[in-house]
């Protein structure tokens, strides 16, 4: 159904029937679950098919609701939440009678207050809010208290459950959940309490209670703010034991826990903004002490943006973990003074300070966030990640020039290809954020210089295809590292990927050989001469369309690379090009015409001689209604011949099907190549209405003077006619209208510059 493929679409009713009968069958656990799938399947994919059963199937979801296995009960709830959204596109009575079938499942399993029946009224409550529907607001006070009573039930599923419905309620309804009722308290502060005191003391559902924190700040925003101080002690308290106790030893990405406290501190600083920056220094070193991990890695993105002052420890902490898994030290800026006396004392500083807190009364924050990360194994995925924080986070502020060298190059002859490829992105990454790299002298344009090696080694040398790939790719799109590529030993490396087997790789490769002959055209230029006339020839001896469409390609990146340069070569190309224009097929057609395009640019007015065969080709090309990709090729190439090569055209006279053709396919193409259109058609230009006159009249001289009135002269009157006499033959007699004032300017400048 998702592939849409045809057998399946064509006994899609039989398929439907067989599913429902299916569903309602007690008997089997097996049929109700793949009939539930196939459910899932026809609402994702075919949901016009239920709108005429939507009543049954929403009370044989009813029933899978309260099914004993709970993967069912959550299946049929998704496949609820997609049926009400076609619920809401139905009238007011067929909304009525589907609603009113939910509302008894719900009544029925309150009565029940069975563990499946509770669960069906808390999966059942939990799309209806979150698929916004009306009927919410009349119980909105009633299904609070429900799940404020089942937050505390014996089974954890329920807990579950209720806890992660009250987040959704205070989305659904902010002013009823925060507003107090007239003796009670109100919603929120039942629920949080609740929850802050469940996260300091249970341990089963900690995680989950403080995802439901997390989730009601951010729905509730200002109106959280009383809860703020007692939700960050709970969380600091959480992680200081967890720091001092041996829970500790538990992999930062597989504890439950860690992660959501860290989604939520995030949540916190997105709701709260910088009003949690006087809670976050009793936080920030603790967090550190869960080791680096993704969900550690996002929540640092988000306070950065959130909290603006906090960005100086953040980086700090950062690069000293970072520092650690990668060199087994703490980072250190260069300070070779301060660096000798202290490996005479024997001792090592952090390189930012203790403590971010004066009143906080934990010490040891740092040595555990240190023990922390020297106790991360130094896997491949621990490596990925802590090279993907050093190109993630913006260490600009800090001087990374000894660590890039001497920490972070020697990766790219790890024996992971992930790891190798996340070092390309970090090294590349550091040194294109700082300006210090930008300079020709100094330290940073030793250490660019040897990252600029290292890469290049890397695309030559590397084993895996995709190592190479990133490798050429980060150096042909920074111009940056342009001035050190073009060092005679750089070049001779480059020079070897133009015949690797790769044609992914050679086509970056000639692109970058083509920008750098402005930078050393002398190692180059031989190289690109040969280059030229070696595709030429493997063109004209190739076999197939593909091999020709890879010649046509690498011709058209290294016109487009290297203009000046390849210019001398426009007239062999052309000449290989254009006698397989019109007899290609259609993709290969449009490389050709491609290349026609890049060589305009390239050559400019060296395209004139071959201007009325490649015209030619091109209106053929225009009227081939089998091929789209064709026609707008041509288009292309006719719009950069007349802009670049001073391809002069008449489209009222000498080629009118041009014209037509362009009028056509102005009707008939999409809107977005319309405009492509209308610009070749505006770069061609109008016919001049006093010559087009003329062409006229010389057509008419044929005929003779005195010819009998009818049609329109007919109503015109003797003065309009004699006029109308007069200028025929003041035409006549001159060959012509008086000289246009632009033509008279323009008449001396060469073709190429009009």
């Amino acid at each position: 159904m998702g592939k849409k493929w045809p057998v399946i679409i064509s006994s899609m009713d039989t398929n439907f029937n067989i599913s429902m009968d299916w569903l309602g069958n007690q008997d089997s656990k097996l049929r109700r679950r793949t009939a539930m799938f196939i459910v899932e399947g026809l609402i994702q994919n075919e949901p016009t098919l239920l709108y005429s059963h939507l009543p049954r199937v929403i009370s044989l979801l009813c029933m899978s609701l309260a099914d004993p296995e709970l993967e069912l009960r959550l299946a049929a709830a998704r496949a609820l939440g997609e049926c009400l959204l076609l619920v809401f596109q139905q009238d007011e009575p067929a909304q009525e009678a589907s609603l009113s079938v939910l509302l008894e499942t719900q009544q029925h399993g309150c009565r029940l207050a069975s563990v499946e029946g509770l669960h069906a009224t808390l999966l059942i409550s939990h799309e209806l809010v979150k698929r916004g529907c009306p009927y919410m607001q009349v119980r909105f006070a009633q299904t609070c208290e429900l799940a404020l009573g089942l937050m505390s039930h014996h089974d954890p599923i329920i807990r579950t459950a209720a806890i992660s419905l009250l987040p959704q309620l205070a989305g659904y309804n902010q002013l009823a959940f925060v507003q107090p009722a007239l003796d009670e308290e109100a919603v929120i502060a039942r629920t949080c309490n609740y929850l802050i005191r469940l996260s300091a003391t249970g341990e089963n559902d900690r995680a989950t209670a403080l995802l439901a924190l997390g989730s009601i700040a951010m729905a509730c925003g200002a109106y959280f703010m009383p809860f703020l101080e007692p939700t960050t002690r709970a969380i600091s308290d959480i992680l200081a034991r967890r720091a001092m106790g041996d829970d500790s030893a538990v992999s930062p990405g597989d504890d439950e826990t860690v992660c959501a406290i860290l989604e939520t501190i995030g949540c916190l600083a997105i709701a709260m903004g910088p009003a949690l920056g006087q809670y976050m220094s009793a936080i920030l070193d603790l967090m550190f002490t869960t080791g680096l991990s993704i969900p550690l890695c996002a929540s640092l993105k988000i306070i950065q943006k959130e909290i603006g002052q906090l960005l100086p420890a953040i980086r700090g902490r950062l690069l000293d973990m970072v520092s650690i898994i990668l060199h087994d030290a703490p980072f250190r800026p260069t300070h070779p003074s301060l660096d000798r006396l202290e490996q005479c004392m024997g001792t090592v500083t952090l390189h930012h300070a203790p403590s971010l807190s004066k009143g906080y009364s934990y010490e040891g924050a740092i040595s555990h966030a240190v023990a922390a990360a020297r106790r991360t194994p130094a896997t491949s995925e621990v490596l990925v990640l802590a090279l993907s924080t050093l190109s993630d986070f913006d260490f600009s502020e800090e001087n990374l020039s000894e660590f890039v060298r001497l920490n972070v190059l020697q990766y790219l002859t790890h024996t992971d290809a992930t790891v190798r490829k996340q070092t390309i992105y970090a090294v590349s990454k550091i040194v294109l954020s700082d300006p210090v790299y930008t300079t020709p002298v100094g330290t940073g344009a030793e250490v660019i210089s040897q990252v600029v090696l290292g890469l290049i080694t890397a695309a030559v040398a590397d084993r895996d295809i995709d190592v190479r790939l990133t490798a050429i790719t980060v150096l042909n799109e920074n111009s940056l590292f342009d001035f050190h590529m073009g060092r005679a030993q750089n070049i001779q490396k480059l020079l070897l990927l133009l015949n690797d087997e790769v044609f992914d790789l050679r086509l970056i490769a000639v692109a970058a050989a083509g920008r750098l002959a402005r930078v050393n055209p002398a190692l180059l230029l031989p190289t690109l001469r040969r280059m030229v006339t070696q595709i030429l020839t493997e063109f004209e001896l190739a076999q197939g369309c593909n091999e020709r469409e890879e010649c046509l390609q690498l011709l058209i990146t290294l016109a487009q690379a290297a203009e000046h340069w390849v210019r001398p070569f426009v007239d062999s190309i052309l000449n290989a090009v254009t006698p397989h224009i019109n007899d290609s097929p259609p993709q290969l057609a449009s490389k050709l015409f491609d290349i026609v395009a890049a060589l305009a640019r390239a050559g400019g007015s060296d395209l004139a001689p071959y201007h009325e065969g490649l015209l030619n080709s091109i209106i053929l090309a225009l009227n081939d209604l089998s091929s789209a990709p064709k026609r707008m090729s041509a288009l292309y190439a006719l719009q950069d011949c007349i802009s670049y090569s001073g391809l002069s055209i008449d489209p009222q006279t000498k080629y009118q099907p041009l014209f037509l053709s362009l009028a056509r396919m102005i009707k008939s193409e999409p809107e977005d190549k319309r405009i492509d259109i209308t610009r070749v058609i505006g770069s061609i230009g109008a016919a001049d209405r006093r010559r087009y006159k003329i062409s006229l009249s010389n057509v008419a001289s044929t005929v003779p003077v005195i010819a009998p009135v009818s049609g329109d002269d007919a109503i015109k009157s003797p003065e309009v006619r004699k006029k109308d006499g007069r200028r025929v033959k003041k035409a006549r007699r001159y060959g012509g209208p008086s000289p246009n004032v632009m033509t008279v300017f323009n008449g001396d400048k060469p073709q190429e510059y009009m």
